[in-house]
């Protein structure tokens, strides 16, 4: 089975100071993302679809063709504010995007089957590519889609706070919902958030989260197209609301249209929040290559994959 995986590379990086999506924290060069579809092709997906914004696009078709080298094909999807369904116009004054369920419907039009979603700037590593492909490739019945999971105290930054998808599970490893958690960070060997309602929550270190690594069928596409049409009904001329990939999926799992079940990643997350994240990420970076998980250059694990 052909499999695409399609990488969200639009965001703002606004608690960054930067291009996350191109920072260079491998040894030669390499951003996170590339790491990422190096794991996802040695896994067996078959295509990239990279989701962009114009004002990046050139700059990421430039880095990928130096490092990918044809290793696989890419697409380039552009998330604008203007990429709406008829009827419905972005308000001129709104600079941010539509969210991450937009982001994900802009590439689902290039996509007939199932696919996998994830971030630019999060490392997932290669076994949760392999453990997602799995899924994917296999006989759905007992699930439409997946997410892997990781645990919460895995995923905290030591430079502030973080936002996280906090999973609540049903029996047999299926999706119940994600709680969205602003302001998540250890105080006091206590990790403490607050929910999207500004309540205070206290959180356990074994929970475990949703970094965005997803895998999708078009039933579950298409059930988010009416419910972005449904979001645009109440919130078209608002400048802040985000249409969120977890908050669409929970509505779909509390109507019975779609389940979700949830893997387990052997492998440690890491990624990069803050600006201060970026020289443990490089240290870790350093020590999977040491390991001979990933090449020195990267190019050069890419290069036995070109056809």
């Amino acid at each position: 089975m052909s499999l695409p995986l399609v990488v969200l590379a639009a965001g703002l990086s606004t608690r960054y100071g930067g291009l996350k999506q191109l920072d260079p924290l491998g040894p030669d060069g390499e951003a996170i993302m590339d790491y990422n579809i190096y794991d996802a092709a040695r896994a067996g997906f078959s295509r990239i679809i990279m989701v962009t914004r114009s004002e990046i696009e050139d700059d990421i078709r430039a880095h990928l063709s130096a490092i990918v080298e044809g290793a696989l094909p890419i697409d380039y999807v552009q998330q604008s504010l203007d990429q709406l369904p008829e009827g419905f116009h972005a308000p001129p004054d709104r600079v941010r995007p539509w969210g991450t369920g937009h982001a994900v419907l802009c590439a689902a039009d290039f996509t007939d089957g199932p696919f996998a979603v994830c971030n630019a700037d999060d490392l997932y590593g290669p076994g949760a590519f392999a453990t997602l492909h799995s899924h994917l490739s296999s006989d759905q019945r007992a699930s439409d889609g997946a997410l892997v999971g990781y645990t919460l105290a895995d995923t905290l930054s030591g430079s502030g706070s973080v936002s996280r998808g906090v999973c609540v599970l049903k029996k047999n490893s299926l999706l119940s919902h994600v709680d969205e958690t602003q302001d998540v960070r250890l105080v006091n060997g206590c990790i403490t958030g607050q929910s999207l309602d500004g309540h205070h929550v206290e959180l356990s270190g074994d929970s475990i989260v949703s970094m965005n690594l997803w895998g999708f069928t078009q039933s579950t596409i298409d059930h988010m197209r009416t419910q972005f049409h449904n979001f645009l009904e109440y919130h078209a001329s608002d400048t802040l609301q985000e249409f969120l990939l977890s908050t669409a999926v929970n509505g779909q799992i509390q109507v019975g249209s779609t389940s979700m079940r949830v893997l387990h990643a052997e492998d440690k997350w890491f990624g990069v929040t803050h600006a201060s994240d970026k020289d443990q990420a490089q240290t870790m970076l350093l020590k999977q290559i040491d390991k001979g998980v990933y090449h020195r250059p990267l190019a050069d694990g890419f290069a036995p994959l070109v056809t």
